[in-house]
């Protein structure tokens, strides 16, 4: 029988919950599995908050079951009104968001990003950049020619004819 209910427990190793039945006299459920969207060779990996509204699928006695979900409620709005965005929205105000009519791919990060591959990382079009970049290799154009490195050795390294001689290297090194 589907039921709807209150988190009351999270086992986040086990990814299981413990629900509230209010319509059954407050009972609180045994440990419940949460669906998952994948759990074998790819895997998702979501647990309900406490106190967030679920929905389950119950057996006849209420002795075992499935989170199938978590539901909005008037205490917890729906984020966005769009049939054309999946969105994600964290506790600390981090947004993730597709919009699919406008081909955008937006990322409002309240922390801190890594993105770590064992490849490289292609990007076509523009880039903009409203801050400082900073690389612990060199930095190359697509022939592999001025580098960063290249360049500072040159500036670094370089002087000029002058009359009466050569001028000395630069005082301040690049």
């Amino acid at each position: 029988m589907l039921k709807f209910g209150v988190v009351t427990n999270v086992d986040p190793t086990t990814c299981r919950v413990r629900v509230k039945f209010a319509d059954q006299e407050n009972l609180i459920s045994p440990w419940l599995p949460v669906l998952q969207q994948k759990t074998l060779q790819d895997k998702f990996y979501s647990v309900p908050d406490l106190n967030e509204h679920v929905v389950c699928l119950m057996d006849d006695r209420l002795e075992a079951g499935v989170v199938l979900g978590t539901i909005y409620s008037e205490a917890d709005a729906v984020p966005v009104s769009s049939k054309d965005k999946l969105h994600f929205k964290f506790a600390d105000g981090t947004i993730i968001e597709y919009d699919k009519v406008n081909h955008k791919l937006t990322a409002d990060i309240k922390g801190s990003a890594d993105i770590k591959t064992t490849g490289n990382i292609t990007i076509t079009g523009d880039v903009i950049v409203n801050g400082n970049i900073t690389a612990s290799g060199d930095v190359a154009d697509q022939g592999g020619a001025k580098t960063m490195a290249g360049m500072r050795a040159v500036y670094n390294g370089h002087s000029h004819s002058a009359p009466g001689g050569v001028t000395g290297l630069p005082s301040d090194s690049m």
